[in-house]
């Protein structure tokens, strides 16, 4: 057997693409016989109890990219989020389900081999024959999704292995995950979004499951809780491109054009590669309706972190008060009781509130509203690199008194 020469990973007789990097390979991959010594390392020998080896099973599965090419296996090897196309009035246009377990559009279909059906058969037996072990109920779980990219009935043997589990332990994170990721591929909104809180109880930091429920949030029509949950994603990692594009997409949901403009601007910043940052400029110029040399412009200042002086830095600051103002009028207690906002200075907001009684309200609630409000305006300043001290006044309209004041 030959191995990849960029990654190590084995490689099938005849395969033109590393399954495991996605590198095109010189030449077909030949018998062990005429490889060289530099390439025989081995794989790990991940067997289990029952004699199967997981290593050359995973390969298997994956054959059928190695022959189809390197696009498939962009989409196939690991799940990632869902990244929403463009906005709508309705759905996000050209994604009115999520994509995840898709193949390119027009890619020809991909059969799932004989070699890894019988594999996944002989996994299920093994889990058959051991119901109390959770970490085999997993693997088939795992296996299942993966296979169900190739033949979508594998998504009802993933589902049945990953409730065995959380039968069995149903706080198991695998498992809520994969149930998760199972109901998101297969357009179940309300189980997927069940699914993906019950998980982040146990493991709230996880940027990429905040993501996957906010996409779900998006698709069930409740673009305010998927802006929410992207929040929560940022704020773990400012860097995410792929929650600040989705975010922006909800603004667009919402008919929000400056903050969206103000979003997909940072995610054309952040994008990891040329297809990606076309993508956000798309959607900027589609929900913005402004052109696209606008939003690489504005991009371009926020990636340098130096914008010009000048007209350039008064957009700067504009860019960081918008920010503030979305944040402040998507607060999940207090978001919608927002009349307006004035900036008596630079870093100084007042929030103008309509029948908002801080006063009156139940102590855990005035408190979640503060502690959200503070943990947003940290999360702004980090974002667009303002060190100085930001101030906003919570004022009741109707009678101008200001109701507390919010430093950070």
């Amino acid at each position: 057997m030959r191995f990849c020469p960029h990654c190590g990973a084995p490689l099938m007789a005849g395969a033109r693409f590393c399954v495991e990097c996605g590198r095109q390979l010189s030449e077909a991959a030949a018998p062990a016989a005429g490889a060289a010594a530099s390439d025989k390392r081995k794989a790990a020998d991940a067997s289990d109890s029952s004699g199967l080896r997981l290593t050359n099973a995973f390969i298997a599965v994956f054959f059928g990219i190695t022959i189809a090419g390197l696009g498939a296996a962009a989409y196939i090897l690991l799940r990632t989020p869902t990244v929403v196309q463009t906005a709508s009035s309705e759905a996000p246009t050209g994604a009115s389900s999520p994509t995840a377990g898709t193949l390119p559009p027009g890619h020809p279909k991909i059969q799932l081999p004989t070699e890894a059906r019988t594999f996944i058969d002989q996994l299920a037996q093994d889990a058959r024959n051991k119901p109390n072990d959770i970490s085999t109920w997993n693997k088939l779980g795992a296996v299942s999704m993966r296979a169900a990219l190739f033949d979508p009935s594998y998504y009802d043997r993933a589902a049945q292995a990953y409730a065995h589990v959380l039968k069995l332990d149903p706080n198991n994170l695998d498992a809520l995950r994969g149930i998760g990721d199972v109901y998101y591929d297969r357009n179940k909104y309300d189980e997927a979004i069940a699914a993906y809180e019950h998980y982040l109880k146990q493991k709230p930091k996880d940027p990429e499951v905040l993501t996957d429920l906010g996409t779900m949030y998006l698709y069930t029509g409740n673009a305010d809780q998927a802006i929410v949950q992207y929040k929560k994603a940022i704020a773990l990692k400012p860097d995410f491109y792929q929650a600040y594009y989705n975010m922006g997409v909800a603004y667009g949901e919402q008919g929000d054009k400056a903050n969206a403009a103000i979003v997909l601007t940072k995610a054309i910043s952040l994008a990891p590669d040329d297809a990606m940052r076309k993508q956000a400029v798309q959607a900027f110029t589609k929900i913005t309706g402004m052109p696209p040399k606008t939003a690489t412009q504005i991009a371009s200042s926020l990636k340098s972190g130096s914008p010009r002086a000048g007209a350039g830095a008064d957009a700067s600051a504009q860019t960081f008060k918008g920010a503030m103002e979305a944040m402040v009028r998507n607060l999940p207690v207090a978001g919608n009781k927002v009349a307006s906002i004035e900036w008596p200075s630079k870093y100084r907001a007042k929030v103008m509130m309509s029948n908002f009684p801080m006063d009156a309200m139940p102590p855990f609630a005035r408190d979640k509203f503060l502690s959200d409000l503070k943990t947003g305006i940290a999360n702004t300043k980090e974002t667009h690199k303002v060190t100085a001290k930001v101030e906003v006044d919570i004022v009741d309209q109707a009678s101008g008194r200001v109701m507390q004041t919010v430093t950070e």
